[in-house]
């Protein structure tokens, strides 16, 4: 462990320590973000009211669409003066969500990642290799600072073919490989091409981020490439991947609730759910500075594992990320919303509103979003390197404000 004192601190103590916490986080978020306040104050419940963990379920949720509105800073409880970082990621809307570190939540960004490398059994005397998606970006840079912190020596994500990228592994005898279940996917497919068996590597494990881990996925990774994985969960809007972390011992990914409060709600009627129950993860922050949020609704559907972890931590586990409870769906590990990609389209079709079908398809393990636009007849009176030029600008569009591989073609209304 990496912090053995808060990881496997016994449950009344950590209890108390969160409630002293999200006291200390309810009082700044309402004397410093002015969205909170209105939200306080229309309910007329005083903040000392908050006596018990429970009593959190009396206040409103935060929403990605409350980011959105109050772009870019509305929702910072410190002076531009005292941000150090500020992220954004694709919102829901036009405007995109924005978030902002204090030099005291750095620090602990770091500390999570730490502890989530540790949990999966990395070492300062590990080589670890990040082969990660450009449309990841934050997560990039995010799991090599948390490496370089803990010790590692790190490769950076770099733009290389992925037959290069194992040539790099072998090469340089990368001991821990950090990436996506579909990449990792596609990198066995591409190992069989090169006729790279796994024992001319020195991989010994692999963290899986991003995309929930099937167990048929897990299986085939750790087989094809004679390794054990580990896998960590997190999103953008709540300090990036250090949220939660599998240990290797009974299943399900432990929650830094000692920075984090988890809760289960019915996400049709709101409602608290109890431990084991499926529904919707909703999250408070209990230490960062610039950027508290007050049970905002993560749309990840899992449950809370309440029982003792053989491997001694008390932290709750959450039993995998078992879907979404909203539209948003996943390419690759990146989370797209279909409202961006109709308003994508429409601005590379410039201005015309596009009809469209999509999936996300599978192919040698990447995953592709597959749109099929439908259109006027006039639209095939032009040159077909006309049409190709309006896919290619489509695809591209859709690449340089998502980051996702997406394959676009066209269909004549009436076609079937």
């Amino acid at each position: 462990m990496r912090h053995p004192e808060f990881e496997a601190m016994p449950r009344e103590e950590l209890e108390l320590l969160q409630l002293e916490r999200l006291q200390s986080t309810l009082t700044r978020a309402y004397r410093q973000v002015k969205f909170y306040r209105r939200h306080f104050d229309r309910l007329d419940l005083p903040l000392d009211a908050i006596r018990e963990l429970g009593d959190l379920a009396q206040l409103p949720f935060t929403t990605r669409e409350d980011l959105s509105e109050n772009y870019p800073y509305g929702l910072f409880a410190v002076p531009l003066r005292d941000i150090v970082r500020i992220l954004s990621s694709p919102g829901t809307t036009e405007k995109p969500l924005v978030v902002g570190y204090a030099s005291q939540d750095v620090k602990l960004w770091l500390e999570l990642l730490a502890r989530l490398y540790t949990a999966s059994g990395v070492t300062r005397d590990d080589i670890v290799q990040l082969i990660l998606p450009p449309g990841l970006a934050n997560w990039r840079r995010d799991l090599q600072a948390g490496a370089e912190y803990l010790g590692a020596s790190v490769i950076p994500a770099a733009i290389l073919n992925f037959a290069k990228e194992l040539m790099v592994m072998r090469d340089y005898k990368t001991s821990v490989l950090v990436t996506t279940p579909p990449l990792s996917r596609h990198l066995l497919t591409v190992m069989a091409r090169m006729d790279l068996s796994p024992a001319e590597l020195s991989l010994k494990k692999a963290l899986l981020v991003a995309a929930p881990l099937t167990s048929e996925a897990q299986r085939e990774i750790e087989e094809g490439f004679q390794i054990k994985t580990a896998s960590a969960y997190g999103i953008t809007e709540v300090m990036g991947p250090g949220l939660a972390f599998t240990c290797g011992a009974d299943g399900g990914l432990h929650f830094s609730e000692d920075h984090f409060y988890p809760e289960i709600i019915d996400p049709d009627t709101g409602e608290p759910l109890p431990p084991g129950t499926p529904g919707e993860l909703v999250i408070t922050t209990l230490s960062t500075v610039a950027f508290p949020l007050v049970r905002f609704r993560s749309g990840d559907r899992t449950a809370l594992i309440t029982e003792p972890c053989s491997c001694g931590r008390t932290l709750t586990r959450l039993a995998g990320i078992q879907g979404r409870v909203d539209a948003i769906f996943s390419v690759g590990g990146i989370k797209v919303h279909p409202d961006q990609v109709g308003l994508l389209l429409k601005e590379a079709l410039q201005g015309h509103p596009p009809r469209y079908t999509w999936q996300v398809t599978t192919e040698e393990g990447l995953e592709v979003l597959d749109i099929e636009i439908t259109v006027e007849e006039a639209f095939f009176s032009d040159e077909i390197k006309a049409l190709e030029c309006l896919c290619r600008q489509a695809r591209r569009h859709l690449q340089d404000h998502l980051g996702v591989n997406a394959r676009i073609t066209l269909k004549e209304i009436g076609e079937n």
